[in-house]
């Protein structure tokens, strides 16, 4: 378990003094994290009143006893040492109560077991530290003297000696270690929790994500140089520009815009693969850059310098093979009821523009296969080479004959780790239906030519009337309710004005989303 653990203030730090009281306040206590072997306070706390409760009985210590054993399987060397010379005392405080005969070899073993185990804490192992070391820890000199006599001795100290000294030294264990723990160990919230390495990672891909949106600015409002971003933007924002541009000796927007993708790519690489949150941060990245976000919207005349400048940032995400969530992070985004308008417009946007690109991929695919088919000796083609600016002839012929205007698409090609056919599957569309709304309405449109199965002409038709609906719709928390055609027609509600019926799809106002077919593919009656 982790928990927030108290860090007790310093005798020499300076306390300030209430006005009111004329008394000094101590300084708000520090906190550092420590992994323990106990699962959280809880079970510390049980398992310290088994042991030092007024009412506790054998059978409560032999729980406890237990527990620490558990403890020390769970953290093994690292299992503290004030809980490993509790567990020694206690097992022959157990054995001294159910009568053994070898009692004072027990205590003795265990006498010199517990102070082996606290003079780890200060690493101090010979006689003439020893006696500085219990001065240390708050241990009487004696303690010292017993302990050489258990380890070395000839003769064995009395058993009542030794009965005393363990009990001694279990109510020091008790203020020493035990009970500063209970007061001051909290859980720890472990989802706030973060790993160093995540949280350095996430640090360096927002700098780069900034820098591109910045330089995406100033590109496209036609301030490519040093001296004209500084009459473009304030003064904070073209300090980081300008080191940036020093440190990498760049001199244009199309320079650093260039290099961050590079950069981008160089940390994604740098990355342990065993990193479960990178795809997430690199999207929850992409996602903040608002000027990126609007930028097809705010330059529609001139969208061709948008996609240019956009298009290595596109590239670099299919090659890591993180287009296909880039998409529906897109998508989620335009959805997204919590999110502002212009967020969620743009996101549409974005989305759109890669339908756009999935489609054309496609179609590359279907000509190609074509070619294959008629011509087996046709060239082979990969189509993780429209990641690169440089393509060959026959990618470039396919690429003409796909019928878009480059300029006007992103052109990005396949991951060569994950590869795919650009399609989706039937369930993905479905579940898109009950948070439509009319920014999603544009992303469905375009997505219904690459879902699989293929919906039907009449399905298409109901949908696509649907859509027109939502769009001219102010009441965006309408839920959908998909019903098989085969139930024959359904009632709409007559207080609405608008038509709420198109074949197998109805809008409906009822919230009981157990009477809800939401997600459910509609079939044709037999």
């Amino acid at each position: 378990m982790l928990v927030a653990k108290d860090k007790a203030p310093s005798a020499k730090r300076k306390r300030a003094e209430d006005p009111l009281t004329g008394t000094t306040a101590p300084p708000p206590a520090k906190q550092r994290m420590v992994v323990t072997p106990w699962r959280d306070t809880t079970e510390f706390s049980t398992v310290y009143d088994w042991l030092f409760g007024k009412l506790t009985v054998p059978a409560n210590r032999r729980k406890a006893l237990s527990y620490m054993r558990i403890w020390n399987l769970r953290r093994g060397n690292l299992c503290p040492a004030s809980v490993l010379a509790t567990a020694v005392l206690v097992k022959a405080q157990l054995e001294d109560k159910e009568g053994s005969s070898n009692i004072q070899s027990t205590y003795a073993s265990a006498f010199t077991r517990f102070f082996n185990f606290m003079s780890s804490i200060m690493q101090n192992y010979n006689m003439a530290s020893m006696y500085a070391t219990a001065q240390q820890l708050g241990l009487q000199s004696f303690i010292v003297d017993l302990r050489h006599l258990c380890a070395h001795g000839q003769e064995l100290p009395p058993v009542v000696v030794l009965r005393h000294t363990a009990a001694h030294c279990l109510e020091w264990l008790r203020t020493f270690y035990w009970l500063p723990q209970k007061e001051s160990l909290s859980n720890l919230d472990a989802p706030k929790l973060q790993r160093k390495d995540v949280v350095k990672f996430e640090n360096e891909l927002g700098i780069l994500f900034e820098m591109f949106d910045l330089a995406l600015e100033c590109q496209l409002k036609g301030a490519q140089k040093l001296k004209m971003i500084s009459k473009l933007k304030p003064s904070a924002e073209f300090n980081k520009i300008r080191v940036y541009c020093s440190t990498r000796k760049l001199k244009s927007t199309n320079e650093i815009i260039d290099t961050v993708v590079n950069e981008l790519g160089i940390a994604v690489k740098c990355q342990n693969s065993t990193m479960k949150d990178l795809v997430d941060i690199y999207m929850a990245g992409v996602l903040k850059m608002n000027y990126f976000l609007g930028a097809g919207l705010a330059h529609n005349e001139s969208e061709e310098l948008v996609i240019k400048a956009t298009q290595g940032l596109f590239r670099l995400l299919a090659k890591q093979g993180y287009i296909e969530n880039m998409f529906v992070a897109f998508v989620q985004l335009s959805e997204n009821a919590n999110e502002c308008d212009e967020r969620r417009r743009g996101a549409s946007y974005w989305a759109t523009k890669m339908l756009q690109t999935f489609g054309m991929l496609c179609r590359m695919k279907r000509m190609y296969k074509e070619e294959l088919d008629m011509n087996s000796n046709f060239k082979a083609v990969d189509f993780t080479t429209l990641n690169k600016s440089e393509i060959s002839k026959t990618m470039r012929r396919l690429l003409i004959h796909s019928g878009v205007d480059q300029t006007l698409t992103l052109v990005f090609g396949e991951c060569a780790k994950k590869p795919r056919s650009w399609v989706f599957e039937r369930e993905f569309l479905m579940n898109r239906l009950g948070p439509l709304n009319k920014y999603s309405v544009p992303v469905l449109k375009g997505l219904l030519p690459l879902v699989v199965p293929p919906l039907t002409e009449e399905q298409i038709e109901d949908f696509t009337k649907l859509c027109t609906v939502k769009m001219l719709d102010t009441n965006e928390e309408k839920p959908l309710n998909v019903k098989n055609q085969s139930t024959g027609g359904t009632k709409s509600d007559n207080s609405d004005e608008t038509e709420t019926e198109f074949g197998i799809w109805k809008l409906d106002k009822d919230n009981a989303w157990s009477r809800c077919a939401l997600g459910v593919l509609p079939t044709i009656a037999n």
